[in-house]
């Protein structure tokens, strides 16, 4: 039987391994012999001095001395291990050999990366045991751990794991060729203790986690490899291979070191290392005593794993600093109690929130809380301006104050009664508190608006900003008639206290007054009050001056005046780019709201070029991968569409869904919205099947919000639309009708209004095509009622109008007043900035027939052509579309008497090689198909 005891050369290669200060107390604990601990040690000196390299003759004879190999699996290419053929070595370490293998499942071919244990298990009892743990390891299912395929033993009793075949990096190579910043490292990191920390809640402990056992693929997804195989090879009693301990030294735990129980904390402590690698370049566990900051930009003598051109020590210094040392406490208890928990501190971290790993203190949360909430440009039109603004004007007043002693001690006096007021908050909300202990938001405000109020020696302007604040809080929680309470009750003390109409605290009053108006459909009003606000932003940069500027352009927008809301709009993200920096995080949002404020009023173009340097700076800021950057990757593929660049949608839309469904069930409804986007895009490229998956999975996603949801209509709308245009007529009225009918029930909320007008201008434009005249006609004169009443920026909705009346007037054999009809619709859309193709094309279609009717051939055949010629500058793909325009293009030349030509246009039109049955009926026969 194997003797127990490591052998030199395995002494010496795990001591090697370790960084210098480490290994003193490694070989003492497992080389307690005198003489074979001097032996290695000089070994090690050896290894370090390179001065005097080894003759060949030599090599052979050291190798004898330090003692015999390891046996090593010589299995050629073809050898069978248990169903696998293996093809190549990939891989060798220590105690396997991993080859690249595959086997035949059912036809298919498998490839696997087959790890070949060194270590033989010849005990009944023994291989037992590794069945029991490869089976609970084969349960082990996550999408970033590396999936364990299956175990066995061969005839010679060595085990083997076949493993899901990896292709990636290190995580440290990784983020140094990819030159990741601070915040995508940490992002990356978090995955990989939500994994770690998946696998300890199915009761399983990697027990080696070192960067070699961590890959990120070139697309960025992390998978751990090699989960629980430690354990596999720690499981033999009988003791038939060397006790050298199943982990790396470098990355071991203080326990594992000792001989102590092997814990879900020894993982964690591994996650630390491997942080502080990642982060710092350095294992940072070397009993050096240094902070993780302080190897940052200091000398180290030694070339570091991973470059740091993109980490400074400041990012380093304070908080990450001490979650690294927390994970790497040497007693297991004050370590965080799991890997999820380590994660939950560093996305702290990134939302500047206090972590776990500081000691708390009303000062270090008032620093959280002022840094999570700084300028916090809101999604929607607004910034939340929370209680920080009123702290961060008192400093200001001081500061400025300085050299008038009165003046100085009162605004001192307003600084500190506000952080006094920012910290009770915190104290009286606190997270840490027992849920039935701590007190409601509408608790918060009503208390502290009654002290603001009872309180006679509060400053006025200190109590006109503490309303402010907690309007904005009680506003936020629904509370609208306490909100309008309080901000009235701020203005009323600002106008007393004086205040300037430019100064900071009054633009906040009325935006945030503006924004409640807004909020409570009293949008009218809220108009008016920016408008009499804007003269006094003139030379005004801050962040209330921007806020006040997003609302006047989202007030603009709800007014349907799209020229002044992306005026106003682009002015905000300008005064947002001096005051808190082009690349600050509250510029990007604000340039994300004006981008998305431009594709609601179809400024397509314009939303492209705002949404391209959004999505642009949110990867090199390394912004984290959440459901907003999911929002502006959507809205992105969505104004590219609609703009005519259709080269990279499709993988914009992509992205933006994959990026939403991993954000959590939450957003699930979001998930719909970019399906939608990703089919509509899908049917005008002509891929119909590939968009009726799409929209399955938005109908299914959208009937979990309710069957009579505007989701499902919304979707039942698009699917209507993929009828159409496979000139399936009767699918596509009875699905617009439905659409319609739910569209009607939600019509009086905003969100739904245009898709509601939408939805009867197409089922109309269908009833016209199955010759239900008579309904046509009413659906039209209600569309003409409704656009009538919301001019402005539905001058498509008019274009259209005019369009499919015009088509109505033709079933009526009326083809005077149906050209006169269609040619106001090509002059609206020639003005429209949005993309219109499908409408544009619609429309000379119809104006062509028209002119057949009207036995005007020359005008139809030029008109036809501009039509094709139109369609095939925007959207080549559209082959079924070019084929019916090319059917068209040879009626009229056979009515100009121009046979030769419309032979060619047939000639073109079957080269195109569409399915016949998607063809219309009148392009079926002239095609002779």
């Amino acid at each position: 039987m194997p003797s127990n005891i490591p052998t030199i050369r395995e002494l010496f290669e795990a001591a090697i391994a370790l960084d210098a200060p480490a290994r003193p107390g490694f070989l003492e604990k497992h080389c307690p012999d005198p003489e074979r601990r001097a032996q290695v040690e000089a070994l090690i000196a050896a290894d370090e001095d390179a001065s005097e390299p080894l003759q060949v003759g030599e090599i052979d004879r050291i190798a004898s001395a330090i003692g015999p190999t390891l046996p090593r699996s010589s299995l050629p290419a073809g050898s069978r291990v248990g169903p696998f053929e293996l093809l190549e070595v990939i891989g060798e370490g220590g105690s396997s050999t991993v080859f690249r293998a595959v086997r035949e499942v059912e036809g298919v071919t498998q490839q696997v990366a087959l790890k070949l244990m060194r270590c033989s298990l010849y005990s009944p009892e023994a291989q037992r045991a590794f069945r029991r743990e490869q089976h609970a390891l084969i349960q082990l299912k996550h999408p970033n751990i590396a999936r364990m395929i299956e175990g066995g033993v061969n005839e010679s009793g060595l085990p083997y794991i076949a493993l899901e075949l990896v292709v990636g990096n290190t995580i440290t190579d990784y983020v140094r060729t990819h030159q990741l910043g601070l915040r995508q490292r940490l992002h990356l990191f978090c995955v990989v203790c939500l994994a770690v920390d998946a696998a300890h809640r199915a009761l399983i402990v990697h027990r080696d986690l070192k960067p070699s056992n961590v890959l990120v693929t070139e697309d960025g997804e992390v998978k751990l490899l090699d989960f629980g195989i430690a354990k596999l090879l720690a499981e033999d009693g009988e003791g038939t291979y060397t006790q050298m301990p199943a982990f790396t030294p470098a990355y071991a735990a203080p326990e594992q070191h000792s001989g102590g129980p092997t814990t879900t904390a020894t993982d964690v402590y591994a996650l630390g290392v491997l942080l502080g690698e990642i982060v710092t370049g350095e294992r940072v566990n070397d009993g050096s005593g240094r902070t993780p900051s302080s190897r940052i930009g200091a000398s180290s003598g030694s070339e570091r794993p991973v470059a740091l051109q993109h980490v400074t020590r400041k990012q380093v210094r304070g908080d990450l600093d001490a979650i690294i040392l927390k994970a790497l406490q040497a007693d297991p208890l004050q370590r965080y109690a799991s890997a999820g928990h380590l994660a939950d501190d560093i996305e702290r971290l990134l939302c500047s929130q206090p972590v776990r790993a500081q000691p708390p203190s009303r000062w270090y949360r008032a620093h959280k809380f002022m840094l999570r909430h700084k300028g916090g440009v809101a999604t929607t039109v607004a910034f939340l301006l929370a209680i920080l603004a009123a702290l961060g004007l008192a400093l200001w007043q001081a500061r400025i104050a300085r050299d008038q002693a009165d003046l100085a001690q009162r605004a001192s006096t307003r600084a500190n009664t506000t952080l006094a007021f920012i910290v009770s908050v915190l104290q009286t909300a606190s997270a840490d508190l027992p849920k039935d202990q701590r007190p409601t938001p509408e608790a918060l405000v009503t208390e502290a608006a009654k002290n603001a109020r009872d309180d006679p020696e509060l400053d006025p302007l200190v109590r006109a900003q503490l309303f402010t604040t907690l309007a904005e809080i009680a506003r936020s929680n629904g509370e609208s008639r306490q909100a309008e309470l309080l901000i009235d009750e701020a203005i009323v003390q600002l106008h007393e206290h004086g205040s300037s109409p430019s100064s900071p605290e009054w633009i906040a009053a009325l935006v945030s007054k503006g924004n409640l108006l807004h909020d409570t459909d009293r949008t009218g009003e809220a108009d008016q009050l920016m408008l009499g606000l804007l003269p006094a932003l003139e030379g005004v940069d801050t962040e209330g001056a921007v806020s006040a500027l997003m609302l006047y352009s989202a007030t603009r927008a709800y007014a349907d005046d799209a020229d002044r809301a992306v005026e106003f709009g682009t002015r905000a993200l300008h005064k947002a780019q001096q005051v808190f920096g082009v690349d600050s995080l509250n510029s990007v949002y604000t340039a994300m709201f004006v981008g998305l404020l431009a594709n609601k009023l179809k400024r397509f173009a314009d939303g492209e070029v705002i949404l391209s340097d959004v999505v642009a700076r949110w990867h090199r800021l390394g912004l984290p991968r959440n459901e907003v950057l999911a929002r502006c990757l959507l809205q992105l593929a969505k104004a590219r569409h609609k703009s005519g660049k259709p080269a990279d949608v499709e993988a914009l839309y992509q992205e933006g869904i994959a990026l939403m469904r991993s954000v959590g069930d939450e957003s699930f409804y979001k998930i719909s919205m970019g399906l939608r986007g990703l089919a509509d895009f899908q049917i005008d490229m002509e891929k119909f099947a590939e968009a009726k998956v799409a929209l399955d999975e938005a109908q299914e996603i959208s009937g979990k919000v309710g069957e009579q949801s505007s989701e499902v209509a919304l979707t039942q709308l698009l699917l209507a639309r993929w009828h159409e245009e496979r000139n399936e007529w009767v699918d596509a009225e009875r699905d617009y009708r439905s659409a319609h009918a739910a569209l009607a029930k939600n019509a009086d909320q905003g969100a739904t209004e245009a898709e509601f007008r939408r939805a009867r201008l197409d089922w109309s434009h269908a009833l016209i095509e199955l010759g239900r005249l008579d309904e046509a006609a009413t659906l039209l004169a209600q569309a003409k009622t409704a656009i009538g009443e919301n001019p402005g920026s539905n001058d498509l909705d008019t274009a259209d109008f005019h369009c499919i009346s015009g088509e109505l007037d033709m079933a009526n054999n009326r083809f005077e007043p149906a050209v006169a009809h269609l040619d106001r619709g090509l002059d609206l859309l020639a003005n429209l900035d949005a993309a219109v193709l499908s409408s544009e094309i619609s429309c000379r279609i119809s104006r062509v027939n028209a002119l057949l009717a009207l036995r005007r051939s020359h005008d139809a055949r030029s008109e036809a052509e501009k039509a094709f010629i139109r369609q095939q500058e925007t959207n080549a793909q559209a082959k079924l579309k070019l084929a019916g325009l090319l059917a068209l293009r040879a009626r009229c030349e056979r009515a100009d008497a121009d046979p030769q030509a419309a032979a060619t246009s047939i000639a073109q039109a079957r080269k195109l090689a569409v399915p016949v049955e998607l063809l219309s009926t009148a392009d079926r026969a002239t095609l002779e198909l």
